[in-house]
Parts: structure tokens; sequence; C-alpha cells
């Protein structure tokens, strides 16, 4: 099927999305959906291409810093529907990135007519930008340029040292960095290369906060004498 007839749609209510669907099947538009925003930043980082995505804000929560993260990943129409419309939510989620921000209508074709109005004005001036890069390993999504964090659809709240670790292990793609490196990298001059001591209390806490939303993985693993390297399960 022609990637550019389907759309992404990030609908945990299947119910709505079920709906939705049926009506932009009747003009030649499919749909591929997910449940949740990681997901789908996930997928679109990873060159799934669409036609545009809509979001069902009902079903998502802290959809604001996640809808920036989407908007670096992609130049493809965003579009929100809602059943709890103001003007100031709309002002607020177009800042974040979105494209329409759309009340529900009470019929499903309405909602689809309206988002394909908008599309067809979207690309009259729609400006191709180069996304910015995502580190996206097994169920951790790392935007060094947001320095924002996600362990299964749950925000992970790091120090900017530990943020910059999982960064600089991220970004090894499973080489094993040693002591002196992630001091070097992280510290830069104001720890010499002898002082490990505050690096792993450092990843220590880090691996609580990852431990504390996923217990079952284990994200950076320690090689004795050597360094840390972080895990894709």
């Amino acid at each position: 099927m022609d990637a550019m007839n389907v759309f992404l749609a990030v609908d945990a209510n299947i119910d709505v999305y079920e709906r939705e669907r049926v009506e932009w099947a009747r003009h030649g538009i499919s749909a591929s959906r997910v449940d949740n925003m990681p997901a789908a930043i996930s997928l679109l980082s990873r060159g799934g291409e669409f036609l545009f995505v809509a979001i069902n804000e009902d079903s998502i929560s802290d959809l604001s810093v996640q809808l920036r993260i989407m908007r670096d990943v992609t130049e493809i129409p965003i579009f929100i529907f809602t059943s709890n419309y103001t003007v100031e939510k709309k002002c607020q989620m177009i800042d974040c990135g979105a494209d329409g921000y759309e009340s529900f209508n009470d019929y499903a074709s309405d909602n689809v007519l309206s988002a394909l109005a908008f599309l067809k004005a979207q690309n009259r001036w729609i400006k191709k930008t180069k996304p910015l890069p995502l580190l996206i390993q097994c169920d951790v999504i790392l935007s060094p340029s947001r320095r924002k964090v996600f362990v299964k659809n749950v925000e992970v709240f790091l120090t900017k040292k530990e943020f910059d670790i999982l960064h600089c292990l991220m970004a090894g793609n499973g080489r094993v960095l040693t002591h002196t490196e992630l001091l070097q990298e992280v510290w830069g001059d104001e720890y010499d290369g002898y002082e490990t001591n505050v690096l792993w209390r450092t990843i220590d806490r880090l691996r609580n906060k990852l431990y504390a939303v996923s217990p079952e993985a284990e994200y950076i693993k320690v090689e004795r004498g050597v360094g840390y390297k972080f895990v894709s399960h």
C-alpha cells in the first residue's frame, strides 16, 4: 500500500479510532494506530512515512512536551482532536508544534472533512526542514535538543550530569565507555581522571531512576575495571 495514503493515528481509545478510520477509508486513506506518543515518535524517527499524524488529545497525557519532540523528528502535518477545546489550548498546542487543533464534531465524517481541508491548505506552503536527532534504543527515547527522556511512555526527570551520562552511553551504540572517557566528556576539566567515585554515584542514581520505571530491564551494564555501556534489550 502507498505510504502516502496512510496516516498515523495516536489514540488509546479504540472506539473513537474505529469510527474515524472508517470515515477516512471512504476517502481512500488508511490508518495505522499506536496508543501513545513515544511509540509514535519512535516510529516516525525510524523513517516511517505517513500522510499526516492525527492525535486524540483526550487519550494522551502530558501531550505538550511529547508534541515538541514529535515535531523535532517529522515535518509532516500534525492534527489534534479534542472534546475539551479552548482557544487557549489551541494556541498552546500550535506553539508546541501542532498544525491543527480542532474540537470533535458529533459526526466522524465532519472531523475527516475538516482535517482534509486543513491538509490541503497545509500542503500549499509546508516547508521542508531537517529533523533534529533523537536517540532511541529499546523503550528509551532521549531528545538531546529538548533534554527529555522517556522510558515506556513515562518521562524520567534527570539532573544535568545524569542526562549527559545517559546521552553518552546511548550514543555509544553498545560500546563500553571507560571511566576516563565519561569523566572527560561529562565533567570536562572539573575532575581529573582518577576521581571515579563521583561517576559511580551519579550512574547509581541514574540507574535507580530508570529501574523505578522499568525494574525488569538493565539499561546500564557495568564492565568491571573498565567502564559502562548502554544495553539494548
